[in-house]
């Protein structure tokens, strides 16, 4: 089926960036190509977006700065309205979401280790910052930098992934961090997982069972799966699985960055910045381990994302430091085929199905 694309890009010169701000696209139904509908600019780096539950409203935050934007959707034709941007008590914001209850937009700023949540106005534009949850480690100078926030299948618990400081020697205090939300007490935490030297926690992929939780560290480049108890909101890691082949030995920086999972459950993905790769796995329905098979190129240069249509057809590459994004069509048994579709737009570095 044919579907609204909307993609974020990175706009400034101290990120070397080449995008332009918001770009709207529309599917073809039969052939999944891309049509080119809008471009929105506004405030600088509308590096990651989202949608509201009634798919009315788009929202967007904007890296490397303190602030973020609310557009309205047009039913009909899906292209975008600017609503308003409002300053919030966080720098960097990196991923947003909106709550279980639709009346708060939540918020990872990794600059200032914090998670927010901003109010929704019934009207669709964003209000006041309701909550601000500070991660632990900064009074013993272990940095705790939330680089997503994300739920669980039922919503139930907020999973927040978080890296470390600057130096690679240091691991976040706490990698994996879980949370409820509620608009009454805001963020309460449930259960916490120490990150260890370089893991550099980055994002999560929740299996459709909701048990098995996997989570992308992006300097040691692996993959850590774990147990989701449905009770208590603990996660119990049970496999690590690199995301680089074993003949891998290139001394450049490589970091691991996008992770999705197919609709039925069966196939993860896990993007290579600087080794310019995907790698693909196989997930056992009843334990959740994964099976490496094997690896494709990005087919562009730094990989940022990826991500699956809402109908697991195709898989997305967003190549950030190339300018495009690239199509391939999921096979039967998980394996990629480039479909010679590449969409050209400046610095990618999120794609929303809509």
């Amino acid at each position: 089926m044919s579907h609204m694309i909307y993609v974020g890009s990175r706009t400034t010169r101290e990120r070397n960036a080449r995008g332009n701000g918001i770009e709207v696209y529309r599917t073809d139904e039969s052939t999944g190509i891309w049509n080119h509908l809008q471009t929105v600019e506004g405030p600088d780096n509308p590096s990651y977006l989202c949608r509201d539950k009634t798919g009315q409203y788009l929202y967007a935050v904007h890296g490397d700065l303190r602030c973020a934007s609310a557009l309205r959707i047009d039913p009909d034709t899906g292209l975008l309205t600017y609503l308003n941007t409002v300053d919030i008590p966080g720098q960097n914001p990196v991923y947003l979401l909106p709550d279980s209850t639709n009346q708060f937009i939540l918020i990872a700023c990794l600059g200032t280790e914090n998670i927010l949540a901003v109010r929704r106005n019934e009207d669709g534009t964003l209000g006041e910052t309701v909550y601000d949850y500070r991660l632990p480690g900064a009074e013993e100078g272990k940095n705790t930098c939330p680089h997503q926030i994300f739920y669980d299948r039922a919503e139930k618990y907020l999973i927040v992934s978080a890296k470390g400081g600057r130096s690679i020697t240091t691991g976040a205090k706490t990698g994996i961090n879980v949370f409820t939300f509620s608009p009454e007490n805001g963020f309460t935490s449930v259960y916490t997982l120490g990150g260890r030297n370089l893991d550099e926690c980055r994002h999560v992929a929740v299996h459709p069972n909701n048990r098995f939780v996997y989570q992308v560290n992006e300097r040691r480049n692996v993959v850590l799966s774990c147990l989701l108890d449905s009770e208590t909101g603990s996660l119990t890691p049970f496999q690590t699985s690199q995301t680089l082949p074993d003949n891998c030995a290139d001394p450049g920086l490589i970091l691991a960055s996008g992770i999705d999972i197919t609709g039925d459950g069966r196939y993860l993905y896990v993007s290579n910045r600087g080794h310019d790769s995907v790698a693909l796995y196989c997930i056992d329905d009843v334990s959740g381990k994964l099976t490496s098979m094997g690896f494709v190129p990005s087919m562009g240069d730094f990989p940022r994302f990826l991500g699956i249509d809402p109908e697991s057809r195709f898989l997305y590459v967003a190549n950030e430091r190339s300018d495009t994004i690239v199509q391939y069509e999921i096979q039967a048994n998980g394996s990629l085929v480039f479909t010679n579709q590449v969409i050209h737009t400046g610095s990618p570095v999120c794609i929303l199905f809509a």
